[in-house]
């Protein structure tokens, strides 16, 4: 008797893992469609030299990358969100970017460039050296969330680091000027 039960335990055991791992065998895990790697380089400033006027343009410029196999010229601007400082350290809380691609530059010193395909990625947190300075930016959580163009469906994570340097300037807007040489990698999906 208590052998009957054994196997008849195991038995079920057997179709119980059987079925869990079923889908698992006759399909496997695939990538969300429409993935592809993404790399770049801004050369960033701060005031931005490319505003788009999505965002408050803090940092921007120039944006060379690639998207697969596809190479992009384009541009970058946006903020860190947020600025804390805890000593010599900084911390970006809530920024965004946007990166734009088929670009027309302003007409007139007071307006924006147009892009017509662009994704927008936040940073939750950065971190990253307090200017004045040289120092280094690390904002390792970017998730793009929201697009134009053949980007209107883009999604996906990129890392976004980089070295700066900033320095006192009354002339700016912002009481600094700066060049970033941001490094973006991660994938983009949903791409068109």
């Amino acid at each position: 008797m208590k052998r009957s039960i054994t196997i008849v335990l195991g038995f079920i055991f057997a179709l119980a893992i059987g079925t869990l791992l079923w889908p698992n065998l006759v399909s496997p895990a695939q990538a969300q469609p429409g993935c592809k790697s993404f790399v770049a380089i801004a050369h960033a400033t701060v005031p931005s030299s490319t505003p788009l006027g999505l965002t408050v343009d803090v940092w921007g410029g120039p944006l060379y990358g690639m998207l697969g196999g596809e190479f992009l010229f384009g541009v970058l601007s946006g903020n860190d969100g947020v600025d804390l400082f805890h000593g010599t350290i900084g911390q970006g809380r809530g920024g965004s970017y946007t990166v734009g691609v088929n670009c027309t530059a302003p007409v007139t010193p007071d307006t924006n460039y147009t892009c017509t395909d662009s994704f927008t990625y936040e940073v939750p947190n950065a971190v990253f050296t307090k200017p004045p300075g040289f120092g280094r930016y690390n904002g390792n959580t970017a998730r793009i969330v929201g697009g134009t163009g053949r980007f209107q469906f883009a999604s996906g994570n990129l890392n976004v680091t980089g070295p700066f340097i900033a320095w006192p300037d009354s002339n700016s807007p912002f009481g600094l000027s700066g060049r970033w040489n941001s490094e973006l990698s991660g994938q983009v999906c949903g791409v068109q």
